[in-house]
């Protein structure tokens, strides 16, 4: 199950801050505590080799944001199969927070949980579906 995290929202501007903020960065306002889902898009990665002191060799790290625009500093098991835009689970420990792959179900149930009306979500299932076939085919899988 994706978690939902800590954060805060601005409500002159809508910024949404996570880990939260008392004070909006943008004006001078306090900030709503509110929660976001746990689950973004890669913007950036990369794995230290030689990783500052207290810290274990290999370090992975990612920058993932959230649909609501706040964005994280994650530590990761690996970076092998990551790319820019893929989709990843935030999970708070000790207020260090981690990425791992979402899986094909995880997937599924953050679709789900942002999907249109029902006739929108068929929709897209069907066209993911053929999609998915299509390509393979194309590669000889089917």
């Amino acid at each position: 199950m994706i978690e939902r995290l800590a954060a805060s929202r601005c409500h002159v501007c809508g910024l949404v801050a996570a880990p939260p903020a008392r004070w909006c960065p943008r004006h001078p306002v306090e900030m709503t505590r509110t929660s976001v889902i746990g689950a973004g898009e890669v913007v950036s990665f990369t794995t230290l080799h030689s990783p500052p002191e207290g810290f274990r060799s290999p370090l992975h790290i990612a920058l993932v944001e959230l649909s609501g625009g706040a964005r994280f500093v994650c530590h990761g098991a690996e970076t092998r199969g990551l790319r820019i835009g893929s989709r990843v689970a935030i999970e708070a420990v000790d207020n260090v927070y981690y990425f791992s792959h979402l899986g094909a179900i995880d997937r599924a149930r953050l679709f789900w949980s942002r999907a249109g009306r029902a006739g929108e979500r068929l929709s897209a299932i069907a066209r993911s579906v053929a999609k998915r076939g299509w390509k393979g085919r194309s590669r000889g899988e089917g």
